[in-house]
C-alpha cells in the first residue's frame, strides 16, 4: 500500500519529466545553434561577426516574446498551456463546420481529378475540334 508521500513524491516525478525534457531540447537547440555558428565562423572568418550579432539579437527577442515566456513558464513547472483546459462549444461547433467543408473540397478536389483523367485519355473524335486552324 503506497502513502500520501510516496504517492505526492511519484506525482512531482512526473511532472519534472516535461520540464526536463523541455530543458534538453532548449540546450541542444543552443548547441546546434553554436555549433553551426562556429563552423561558419571557420568558413569565412571576420565576416561572420554580424551573424553572430543578428543571432544574438534574434535570440534575445525571442526569448522576451511569448515563445520565450511559454518556455520559461514551462522550466518554471507551469502548465503547458495557459487556460482552464475547458473548450467552449462555439469551438466544437466551428471544428465539425471546417471538417464538413474539407471534405466537400476533397471531393470536389477527387471529381475534378477524375475527370482531368478521363480527359487525357479519351481518344479524339473525328468530328471533334480541330487544333490546326483554319
Amino acid at each position: 500500500m503506497t502513502t500520501g508521500h510516496q504517492m505526492k513524491s511519484r506525482r512531482q516525478d512526473g511532472d519534472e519529466s516535461p520540464t526536463r525534457s523541455v530543458s534538453v531540447m532548449v540546450g541542444f537547440s543552443v548547441i546546434a545553434i553554436v555549433g553551426g555558428l562556429l563552423a561558419v565562423t571557420g568558413m569565412i572568418g571576420p565576416a561572420a561577426i554580424p551573424i553572430w550579432g543578428s543571432v544574438a539579437v534574434f535570440g534575445w527577442l525571442t526569448s522576451k516574446g511569448p515563445v520565450g515566456q511559454a518556455i520559461a513558464d514551462r522550466l518554471r513547472g507551469g502548465p503547458a498551456h495557459a487556460g482552464t483546459g475547458e473548450v467552449p462549444e462555439e469551438v466544437y461547433a466551428e471544428l465539425d463546420d471546417l471538417r464538413t467543408r474539407m471534405l466537400e473540397m476533397e471531393e470536389r478536389q477527387d471529381f475534378s481529378e477524375r475527370l482531368l483523367a478521363e480527359k487525357k485519355h479519351a481518344p479524339l473524335s473525328e468530328g471533334g475540334p480541330s487544333h490546326g486552324g483554319s
